[in-house]
């Protein structure tokens, strides 16, 4: 699955933390943004990303039109401008050569903005492989593999046929069957958690009960190859 680039920074957004350095201006943003780097590589279903993180006081519509004339085409290497809606956020889409880059926006609560621009790269793309072992039933309709600071991380969405009950111990069975050790597993009646370790390797997982099946968010973490 290949999101669109407006969910695929949602996804993002929702799973991976800010970074510390500060860079203004990148990719042509307003330089009052003060972007965050996020990870030093990231991948979504195989397909390379940069991206940074801001907040800003200034409103969302300002910033959204500083962008827009910033991005506008001056030759044709740069193609058009798209506005769309994901959800809360306001999305900017633009092709830049062989690249994409999208910038996504929303107001928050505290009278103030906060978003994410990424530069994407379609022509490396490559197949996304699930780092561990799963149930044959379960389906990844999401990868994203990031590395930062000597530490390699996936974060997959999956889905199963199965009931709560059954996709749980799915993956144990699957996963202590490829060496790992179970650290803690609770459940209720609509969601279930389920950590273990291999070595230096951690995994955590959320698993939801669905009408048809379940939904199975995971994250694998260890030390970068």
């Amino acid at each position: 699955m290949v999101a669109r680039p407006g969910l695929q920074i949602s996804l993002f957004a929702a799973l991976i933390g800010m970074g510390q350095p500060a860079f203004a201006g990148w990719q042509d943003t307003p330089d009052s943004l003060q972007l965050q780097g996020i990870g030093d590589e990231v991948s979504i279903n195989g397909t390379p990303m940069i991206v940074r993180g801001f907040s800003s006081p200034r409103p969302m519509e300002e910033l959204i039109k500083q962008v827009q004339e910033s991005w506008r085409p001056s030759d044709t290497s740069r193609g058009e401008v798209s506005r769309s809606n994901v959800a809360t956020w306001t999305v900017l889409n633009q092709r830049v050569g062989q690249s994409h880059r999208s910038f996504q926006i929303r107001e928050t609560a505290i009278q103030g903005t906060e978003g994410y621009v990424a530069l994407t790269s379609p022509e490396r793309a490559r197949d996304p492989k699930v780092s561990i072992a799963l149930p044959s039933d379960f389906k990844a309709v999401s990868i994203i593999d990031s590395r930062d600071q000597g530490r390699a991380s996936q974060q997959v969405i999956a889905t199963s046929s199965r009931s709560l009950d059954a996709s749980l111990s799915a993956l144990e069975s699957t996963l202590k069957a490829a060496g790992w050790t179970r650290l803690a597993s609770n459940k209720s009646a609509v969601t279930a958690r389920y950590a273990a370790n291999r070595g230096t390797q951690e995994f955590d997982a959320t698993l939801h009960q669905q009408k048809n099946g379940s939904l199975v968010l995971m994250n694998v973490v260890g030390e970068a190859k």
